[in-house]
């Protein structure tokens, strides 16, 4: 190797490290608790309209559908929350919000799946809606806990 190795494989990997560190917020500040308030409700604001864009399906086939295109608007809207970071004295109430609305996630990615090969539409989501409401509970109080309304109910 040359002796511009080093500085052609520095070169190569900065912009990697940079934006690594840059979408992590690696070395950042916390943000203020309105600063947080405001970023999340921006979030959950956009995620909401965008889930309002879905058509609701007119039968219960279009169902699979339906919480396929939610399932890809929650998990960017979750991507984007989990970027923010928030003020200690409430980093584990936000936490734990982030954390109950990635296993609410979860529960509806694993319901597209089972909708995907071939469960019955009407009793897939009827139980998905009974494996979602504690969830949607513990969530909505830590969201109101920390004043960030857009995240509630979602």
């Amino acid at each position: 190797m040359g002796s511009n190795a080093p500085v052609s494989i520095r070169r190569a990997i900065m912009p990697a490290v940079l934006a690594t560190l840059v979408l992590c917020g690696c070395g950042g500040s916390s943000l203020s608790m309105a600063q947080l308030r405001s970023d999340a409700n921006r979030i959950c604001t956009d995620a909401s309209q965008q889930t309002d864009r879905i058509p609701t399906p007119t039968s219960p086939t279009g169902g699979a559908a339906f919480l396929k295109r939610g399932d890809a608007a929650i998990a960017t809207e979750l991507r984007r929350l989990r970027m923010l970071r928030p003020p200690s004295d409430a980093a584990d109430v936000y936490s734990s919000a982030l954390d109950v609305s990635s296993a609410e996630l979860a529960s509806l990615h694993r319901t597209v799946g089972q909708l995907a090969r071939g469960g019955d539409p009407a009793g897939t989501i009827t139980s998905l809606q009974h494996r979602l409401r504690p969830m949607e509970s513990r969530a909505n109080a830590a969201w109101h806990s920390l004043a960030i309304s857009a995240c509630v109910d979602r």
